[in-house]
Formats: C-alpha cells, sequence, structure tokens
C-alpha cells in the first residue's frame, strides 16, 4: 500500500507541464517581532440559496495551519508545517451534502540575501479531494517564491509569484505588497495581494480590531462521478471580507471573532481544463459549470492562534 502511495505521488510529479516554482511561505519571520506558529478557524455560513431556486445549502470551513521554524544561522531559516482545510456543503441542488478536503505540507526556508533583501523558498505537496479514493488526480504540486525588500525596520516591500498545478489547469499569481508598523505600534498593515490584506489596530496591548481581506483559487477532485460525467471537479472561488476583534493573553493565545461577507464566492464543478489561470482570467476556457452556484451569505467566523513574540524590547 505505502509503495502504491509512493509511486502515484511520483507520477503525479511527472504530470505536472508546467515548471513548479518553490513555495514561499507569505508571512517572512524577520518581517515582524512575532511568528504565528499554530492557527484554527471554523466559519458557518446560514443558508445560501441556489440561482433560480427556493433550494438552499449550510456551508461550513473548518481551516489549520502550523509552522515549525527551525533557525540553521542568521541568514538561514528552515520552515516546515502543514495546512487542513474542510469544506462541507451541498454543491447541487437536491444533492447531499459532500465534504472535501485539502492537506498541504510546507517544506522551504526564509534566507537572507543582503542587509535589505530576503527571500522565502517553500515547495506545497498536496492531496486535494473528497478523500474517497485517494489517487493520481487527488495530488497536487504548487509552490511561491516571495521576496522581502527592506526599506525601515517598520517597512518593507514584497513581490513574487505563486504557482500550482491546479484540476483545471497550471494557476499562477503575481504577488505585491508591503508591511508598515506605525511609530505608536498600535497600526500594523499587511498586504500580500491579490490573497490577502490585513489591517490591525491596537485598542489595547491585548485587545486588537481590524480589516481583513483573503481571495482563494482551490479545486477538489470529486471521486464520486454525477451519472457519467468522469474527472468531476471542483473550484472553490473566493473573496471574503471581515471586520475582527482579537484578544491576546499573555502566554501568547489569541481568540478572534470575524464577521463579514462574500464578494462574488463561487463553487464550481467541472469536468474539462484550461491551458492556463491567473485571477481573474482563464485562457483557452472551453469548460461547461455542471452544477449551480449558490448566494453570497454573511460569515461568522471563530479563530485561534497561538503567536510566538519574539520581540525583546
Amino acid at each position: 500500500m505505502e509503495f502504491m502511495m509512493i509511486k502515484t505521488f511520483i507520477n503525479s510529479l511527472r504530470k505536472i507541464s508546467f515548471t513548479i516554482v518553490i513555495f514561499l511561505y507569505a508571512t517572512s519571520i524577520k518581517a515582524q517581532d512575532y511568528v504565528d506558529l499554530v492557527k484554527f478557524d471554523y466559519a458557518r455560513t446560514p443558508a445560501n440559496t441556489f440561482d433560480s431556486s427556493t433550494i438552499s445549502t449550510t456551508l461550513q470551513e473548518i481551516n489549520g495551519d502550523f509552522t515549525v521554524p527551525i533557525v540553521i544561522s542568521d541568514n538561514m531559516t528552515f520552515l516546515s508545517g502543514a495546512i487542513y482545510e474542510n469544506i462541507v456543503a451541498s454543491f447541487n441542488p437536491n444533492r447531499p451534502h459532500e465534504s472535501i478536503t485539502g492537506i498541504t505540507l510546507k517544506l522551504g526556508a526564509n534566507l537572507k540575501h543582503n542587509k535589505r533583501l530576503s527571500g522565502t523558498y517553500m515547495l506545497l505537496p498536496k492531496v486535494s479531494s473528497d478523500m474517497k479514493n485517494i489517487a493520481e488526480n487527488d495530488i497536487q504540486i504548487g509552490g511561491v517564491v516571495l521576496m522581502k525588500y527592506t526599506k525601515t525596520d517598520q517597512l518593507n516591500f514584497r513581490f513574487g509569484l505563486y504557482s500550482n498545478g491546479e484540476l483545471f489547469g497550471p494557476f499562477i499569481v503575481p504577488i505585491v505588497g508591503f508591511y508598515y508598523l506605525n511609530n505608536s505600534k498600535k497600526l500594523e498593515v499587511k498586504a500580500t495581494l491579490p490573497l490577502s490584506f490585513n489591517a490591525d489596530y491596537a485598542i489595547r496591548s491585548n485587545i486588537k480590531t481590524g480589516l481583513n481581506f483573503k481571495g482563494q483559487v482551490r479545486s477538489y477532485n470529486i471521486n464520486s462521478p454525477i451519472k457519467n460525467e468522469d474527472h468531476r471537479y471542483l473550484v472553490k472561488s473566493s473573496n471574503d471580507v471581515y471586520t475582527f476583534l482579537r484578544y491576546e493573553i499573555k502566554s501568547g493565545l489569541n481568540f478572534q471573532m470575524n464577521f463579514g461577507r462574500s464578494i462574488g464566492r463561487s463553487y464550481r464543478m467541472y469536468n474539462e481544463q484550461v491551458a492556463l489561470g491567473m485571477p481573474l482570467t482563464y485562457f483557452d476556457d472551453k469548460r461547461i459549470q455542471i452544477n449551480q452556484d449558490f448566494s453570497d451569505s454573511w460569515l461568522l467566523k471563530l479563530g485561534i492562534f497561538y503567536r510566538l513574540n519574539m520581540d525583546k524590547s
């Protein structure tokens, strides 16, 4: 059984039709005086109505992320960890709820190239499917490279490239962003666009509020075909905007409540591919959607994470 799993993984590597870019962990450890080692959140939305229908579905999402940084030298930190994602919903009217899961391994490093320039590089092998029959189509390989140019201790700029072998074809995302901390250290802004944006404002030393944006494109293999459809897969495309309130206890444990809205969210099923995917653009896209969209909705998310503070002042 283990031999077959290894063989399947190697075959999936050979199947990727574009150059694999080493994945970059988007949060550079030295861009700030802390690192979030473990994160967990749970989100649930009320009834989401399908287009041209009175039928609705609930949507539940669970996400987990942990990172293990190991300092090798002043110029190199090894990064490892894993990401867990699970979505449960009905993706078509009159269909039972389906559970889809993504489990991603993070392997990479943060390298300091000179006084101002550094980069984080990480490889991301992933299993992404309904987990009913793990095979070649359930495995994806992706990566990102994110460079950081430090202007001052409180300001840096970021640029890079993310790519992944999605089930619909190769997917590439150019990345630009910045990190800013004001003099009072009450306002902190982190932007890694178009993937994420976060602005924190400290009401008190242990209470923060702010605004968060998260954009995602993910694909999941569905091993249970409908009728005669083969190679059915689900594409999640989401743009979620939240306001949040966070409370931190001295041990580094943080509790966060988020309330927001999904914008242009979709969970679409296909069984065909495109030549290349980029944000808002798919080249040679002749796919026909084989399910129905459901509406956007208000979002309530509860999160907990452990933050390791490294500020020695």
